[in-house]
């Protein structure tokens, strides 16, 4: 029987928490056929430069700073698997950042005995600091490794420098590297990191395909309060400035002038909010553009089934659930042509791709989209290859390549 670590920074760790979700529906289907143990690290540091920016409120701080990690993390009641949640500290990012998959291995160490043995590999998710920890335990342990490419841990690699030597090594040491999406051994290829052809492999994520469901549109909008004739186009995600959602504002601000009973919904938090804000006002826009905040996953779903079509303009991507999440309730997406949306996106089939950053091409793609009649369940079955039973074949293979 092969035993696995997963190692990850994201995991739930209670009723309400959802970070890390999508990680934890992987586990909690893969766990149903290999013992799983997980080890989510929450990396707690020193407020060491805003203590020094507000000396007078330097108690303040660092109270806030010791409750950042739960104080009775709780694994999720259906996941059969053991949960091992680590707290450990790290310095300021910046010469230290290359430090964290040491600090990372002192905080499990004491673990790793018990689940070390024969037949085990550790999975570790993103390069830095997982894949840098899962490094350090292959080379303490003698267990081979595999690391998960999710996007992030890609993007801001910059060639030629200490993060991107140490991403190479960790690629030459690792067993497999496995990818959300194709696109991002393209981009590491870019940066002048090749991984070799037979070390790549797809692995998608577990999708919700029991939850995300078509459900009534005109239903929907009456119980979020929305009118049954209004066109709503609908973004989910993070507001950071990767994510394009200025240029999202600024088609449609160039889209409503035709089509006037259209909405544009954001929903998300995150650094962008504030200047998200000003732009909406600045163009006139704050009664047909509305911040809705974070969502969880039931409302998220609801919004998926009120909106005409959901649109998710990014400068990058790995493979986008908002996607997936969305086509499975039946709503057409307009996206950017980066990471892996173009494999999933076919053009006038289930969405239409841009070019990022064009707020011409986004605004005709959308009103395309807008006029097109789709088939809502048709749209849903176009994304029926990634259910979780071959999801799950995905892993079965690479995993057992291992020991075989």
């Amino acid at each position: 029987m092969i035993n696995i670590i997963w190692i990850t920074t994201q995991f739930p760790s209670s009723k309400t928490d959802t970070k890390g979700s999508f990680i934890y529906r992987t586990v909690r289907e893969l766990a149903k056929h290999y013992p799983i143990t997980v080890f989510c690290l929450y990396s707690i540091v020193p407020p060491i430069i805003p203590m020094m920016k507000d000396i007078k409120n330097a108690a303040k701080i660092i109270k806030v700073w010791r409750i950042k990690f739960p104080k009775h993390p709780q694994a999720p009641e259906d996941l059969n698997a053991r949960v091992v949640y680590v707290k450990y500290f790290r310095l300021p990012r910046g010469i230290f950042q290359y430090l964290e998959g040491w600090f990372g291995y002192w905080a499990i160490k004491k673990y790793l005995s018990g689940v070390a043995k024969e037949n085990t590999l550790v999975h570790a998710t993103w390069l830095f600091p997982e894949g840098d920890l899962a490094n350090i335990i292959h080379k303490k342990f003698k267990i081979p490794f595999l690391v998960t490419l999710m996007g992030s841990d890609v993007h801001y690699i910059n060639k030629n420098t200490r993060k991107w030597r140490k991403a190479k090594s960790i690629i030459q040491n690792a067993s497999m590297i496995t990818s959300v999406s194709q696109a991002l051994y393209e981009s590491l290829e870019k940066k002048g990191i090749l991984v070799p052809f037979e070390k790549r492999i797809i692995t998608h994520t577990i999708y919700e395909f029991e939850n995300f469901i078509i459900k009534d549109r005109n239903q929907i909008k009456s119980l979020l309060g929305l009118e049954k004739d209004t066109k709503i186009i609908f973004y989910a995600g993070t507001l950071r400035k990767i994510k394009n959602i200025d240029v999202l504002i600024e088609a449609f601000s160039l889209l409503i002038k035709t089509e006037s009973n259209t909405i544009l919904l954001i929903a998300g938090t995150g650094e962008e909010e504030g200047k998200l804000k000003s732009q909406i006002l600045k163009n006139n826009l704050f009664n047909s553009v509305k911040l809705l905040g974070g969502l969880n996953s039931k409302e998220i779903i609801n919004y998926y089934n009120a909106a005409n079509i959901f649109c998710i303009p990014s400068q990058n991507e790995g493979t986008p659930n908002v996607v997936i999440e969305s086509l499975l309730c039946g709503t057409a997406v307009v996206a950017s042509k980066v990471g892996e949306t173009p494999y999933l996106i076919v053009d006038g089939k289930n969405g239409y791709l841009v070019e990022p950053g064009s707020v011409s091409s986004l605004k005709v793609k959308l009103l395309e989209a807008l006029s097109n009649q789709w088939d809502r369940n048709e749209l849903r079955k176009s994304i029926l290859h990634l259910s979780p039973q071959n999801v799950l074949k995905e892993y079965k293979k690479v995993y057992d390549s291992f020991f075989n």
